[in-house]
């Protein structure tokens, strides 16, 4: 790609770049993350970078903020070359960039978080006056309200996002680069946050925007660059196009229609039964999944649903209620979360990074942790029937790149999702529960995702769905309980089932329809 020394965009025709990415590649063991992609972003723009899991943005990201050094290409601010690789300089040079997995040191304050890094000090001593200046500065500057002194260990996920943002704005950045910082939030603080950003964008701040949610870019966004398998494909005003084009642009072939379609459900016997479940933040909760069920539980943040199903397994103590797992004619009581893994549940939390996976091992290693037993004989593992499993669950779930020796943590969060379906589709479950499946997915690996869980339905297994995605949840359940406040506030088959139904059981409202209306009649007498 040529040089580009101006930019026209909705920003202003002939407005030069503050940032300018010029044929950048790197490679990481082989493998192409980005190939000689150019990009550039303007003063006041909202550049969305969009592009499947894997497909090289982070990467991209990273290396415009110094954290990684290209293999060629180079970083230019207003023109001037950055030094690859170097994270001060691109600090000093106005690029704060704000990471998909939050990077705050929980048991530090909102204060000692947003001046991380660069902590004011006065004759060699932290100057506590100055910090909570700078803190309280760049907090009203994005227009959020928080206590300074607060842990961060003690504030929502949402909150924890505002912060992160904070710390970013506090560093006075010309360039704001923010890799999914919807992924954990609320409709109503996605929209906060989008209203946020654009009045950042109108004071002539500088943003990159990775989201997979293309609603959100066609919101906010004032030009699109889209990559796929780490080349540049395109770079178009959002005026200019549409969400269908965008998409296909990512994917580079027409989606399989499985987003938006429902299966036919015949379910079988009672496989999953909670009664009474009591723990804290659910207050008394029964439930059934059936053989061949996708049942789903909806509700809003912090309405008790995590809590419920982490109860549910034994992965947290319940304080009151019983668990059983039936099949083969046989019921197992599930009182620890060892007895439900014995018992033939398997669990995708959500928290994949944490929870879910050691990214410092291979996917192979990850696979195998909870296969050991199967894979090997006596008390020696067989190396060569482990790889082939690997491998094999590897091509089920449509892992990409297929390299099953590779770090998990050098994967991308749609692809490191899939290795945690592999290992546990390597158990073959009777039921699997999945809490947030697809969050930080993108729209390719969302629909390979739904076509797992639709298959383990099918397949006769019992599947229990947490999601905040509102489609996602009617797209995928048979049924739908809704939470709030630790209970079961209604319960809505396929027929009932609407957005806006779910969303009247979830804030309490009067429901828009008569069955939505009804139900919460019925269960809050």
């Amino acid at each position: 790609m040529s040089e580009q020394p101006t930019v026209a965009s909705d920003a202003g025709v002939g407005t030069r770049p503050v940032v300018d990415a010029r044929n950048i590649s790197k490679a990481f063991g082989g493998v192409q993350a980005v190939d000689d992609v150019s990009l550039a972003v303007v003063p006041g723009e909202i550049h969305a970078v969009v592009g499947e899991n894997g497909a090289g943005k982070s990467t991209l990201m990273r290396t415009l903020s110094g954290i990684i050094a290209p293999d060629s290409g180079q970083v230019l601010v207003d023109g001037v070359a950055l030094q690859p690789g170097d994270t001060r300089a691109a600090l000093a040079a106005g690029i704060s960039l704000v990471h998909q997995e939050l990077s705050l040191v929980p048991e530090m304050t909102v204060a000692e978080n947003i001046v991380l890094g660069s902590t004011p000090t006065n004759g060699g001593f932290i100057d506590r006056r100055e910090q909570r200046r700078i803190a309280a500065e760049a907090l009203e500057e994005i227009g959020v309200t928080v206590d300074l002194d607060e842990l961060i260990s003690r504030l929502s996920m949402a909150l924890r996002q505002f912060v992160e943002i904070a710390r970013a704005v506090a560093r006075k950045p010309r360039v704001l680069i923010l890799d999914e910082p919807t992924a954990t939030l609320t409709p109503a603080e996605t929209d906060y946050l989008l209203d946020m950003l654009q009045r950042l964008a109108d004071r002539g701040l500088a943003i990159l925007y990775i989201s997979h949610r293309i609603p959100e870019i066609f919101r906010i966004g004032d030009r699109i660059t889209v990559l796929r398998d780490g080349q540049h494909v395109d770079t178009v005003d959002v005026a200019d196009t549409d969400p269908d084009a965008v998409v296909r642009m990512m994917v580079g072939r027409e989606l399989e229609a499985t987003l938006g379609e429902h299966r036919e459900a015949d379910p079988g016997e009672v496989i999953v039964s909670a009664k009474g479940i009591r723990a804290p933040g659910v207050n008394g909760i029964d439930l059934e999944v059936r053989a061949g069920e996708i049942v789903g539980l909806g509700g809003l943040v912090g309405a008790g649903r995590t809590e419920l199903v982490r109860a549910i397994l034994g992965a947290d103590p319940r304080t009151d209620g019983e668990v059983t797992l039936t099949y083969d004619g046989v019921t197992h009581r599930i009182n620890s979360y060892g007895a439900a893994i014995r018992a033939g549940f398997g669990y995708i939390p959500e928290e994949r990074r944490t929870d879910g996976l050691a990214l410092t091992m291979s996917v192979t290693d990850n696979i195998t942790l909870p296969n050991r037993r199967h894979l090997s004989r006596g008390t020696i593992l067989e190396r060569a029937r482990i790889k082939r499993f690997a491998a094999q669950l590897a091509d089920v779930v449509g892992l990409r790149p297929p390299d099953v020796s590779r770090e998990v943590g050098q994967f991308s969060g749609g692809n490191q999702q899939k290795v945690v379906l592999a290992k546990w589709l390597g158990r073959e479950p009777v039921a699997i529960v999945l809490d947030e499946p697809t969050r930080g997915v993108d729209v390719g690996a969302k629909a390979e995702i739904h076509r797992l869980v639709r298959e383990l339905a099918d397949d006769g297994k019992a599947v229990l769905v947490v999601s905040s995605d509102l489609p996602e949840l009617l797209e995928l359940s048979d049924t739908i309980h809704v939470v709030r406040d630790g209970r079961i506030m209604g319960t809505l088959d396929r027929a009932e089932a609407n957005e806006a139904a779910v969303m009247a059981l979830a804030s309490g409202q009067t429901a828009g329809t008569s069955a939505g209306s009804d139900t919460t009649s019925e269960v809050d007498a």
